[in-house]
């Protein structure tokens, strides 16, 4: 029998993208007896986004990569981390591509195909493809699960209408946040299931399986997990840290040095990085502190004390957390720095409460996701 055909951002260097794709291909394998495989595509503009040195040469840029050269061996040690992952835990086409002009007709080995999750839809990130729009694959049964646009109208594109051919293709369509599942609905004239991230859709103990080396991290700490590791936020991260005795630990050691986070002194960079790391800080940290939506998801997966950083200049069209975290009843951790200290930290969360919501938010999202596959 064929297996299912996935394509997301699985070759991101990035854990929550590499997490949800585990996760998506945990639940068809032992949920719903289905194999799958990721289509192994990665396009030039991803693994721009994940090079070791900025390739593209800007003032800003060159000055990145001159803050980078004394840690470049531990980035390159880090990045090899990522790939090692990334090729022991997924099952993958047997070919890699880079191209989507590469993957037309490669529908015939599949019995269909998913599209998602992650931010596969937004099509202004530097890695955005029509490919994760499934515009190669005719005469197959496409699927949509969660797919993020991010903070992208799609509406307000240039090429709408390309795009809408595209989703007038798939079979079923879900969203993963409020802001998309509207937007969609509004350009396909079609109902947009909204369901949860993959990785909500697992256990804590389960992901405790994936958790394979211990990195050697004791006592109490805050993990701070973050894309952009802003300067009013590391001051006051660090100010917290510093008053209640805590370390903070960075797993990112690219933005180690960019940022010059090294300059905190309660601040300590993770030897170790990728999923193992990340899963191994969720589970074992007293606080967390994330920019993430993957950082809000697993700190809820594992029942931590957490906040998520609010930008000041956010975007309203950007609510990926914002709308996670509604859906999860955990609004109330959805924070400004400035409103972030000890007091918020140490605030019980009503995780019964939050597990109870997200028992029925993962029953609709499985059956959505058990229905399109098996109809």
């Amino acid at each position: 029998m064929k297996k299912i055909g996935i394509m997301t951002f699985h070759a991101s260097y990035n854990c929550g993208s590499i997490l949800q794709g585990m996760a998506l291909q945990n639940i068809l394998q032992n949920k719903f007896n289905k194999e799958s495989e990721i289509i192994d595509f990665s396009n030039e503009g991803q693994q721009k986004v994940y090079s070791v040195m900025y390739k593209k040469l800007t003032l800003k840029n060159i000055a990145k990569n001159i803050l980078c050269i004394p840690g470049i061996k531990m980035i390159k040690k880090h990045y090899e981390e990522y790939e090692k992952y990334i090729r022991s835990h997924f099952v993958l086409s047997e070919k890699s591509y880079s191209k989507e002009s590469e993957l037309h007709g490669i529908e015939k080995n599949y019995s269909m195909l998913i599209a998602g999750s992650d931010q596969i839809w937004n099509t202004k990130c530097d890695d955005a493809d029509p490919a994760y729009f499934l515009s190669f694959a005719k005469n197959i049964k496409k699927i949509a699960y969660a797919p993020s646009l991010g903070a992208t109208n799609i509406l307000e594109i240039e090429n709408a209408e390309e795009y809408k051919k595209y989703l007038d293709d798939f079979n079923y369509l879900s969203a993963r946040e409020h802001n998309g599942k509207k937007w969609l609905e509004e350009l396909t004239d079609r109902n947009v299931e909204l369901v949860l991230d993959p990785t909500l859709l697992l256990t804590k103990e389960e992901w405790e399986k994936y958790i394979e080396k211990d990195i050697g991290i004791k006592g109490d700490f805050i993990f701070y997990y973050a894309f952009s590791y802003d300067k009013e936020n590391n001051e006051k991260i660090q100010e917290i840290a510093e008053k209640n005795n805590l370390k903070v630990i960075i797993i990112d050691a690219k933005q180690w040095y960019i940022k010059r986070l090294y300059k905190y002194k309660n601040f300590v960079l993770s030897d170790y990085t990728g999923p193992n790391a990340f899963l191994y800080l969720m589970k074992n940290s007293k606080y967390v502190i994330t920019t993430s939506l993957h950082g809000a998801a697993f700190s809820s997966i594992f029942n931590k004390q957490f906040a998520y950083v609010n930008r000041k200049k956010h975007n309203p069209a950007d609510d990926r957390a914002k709308s996670m975290l509604t859906l999860l009843n955990a609004l109330d951790r959805f924070k400004h720095i400035d409103d972030i200290n000890i007091e918020l930290l140490n605030t019980p969360i009503d995780y019964k409460k939050i597990e109870e919501d997200k028992k029925v938010l993962k029953e609709k999202s499985l059956k959505y996701l058990e229905g399109a596959i098996n109809n």
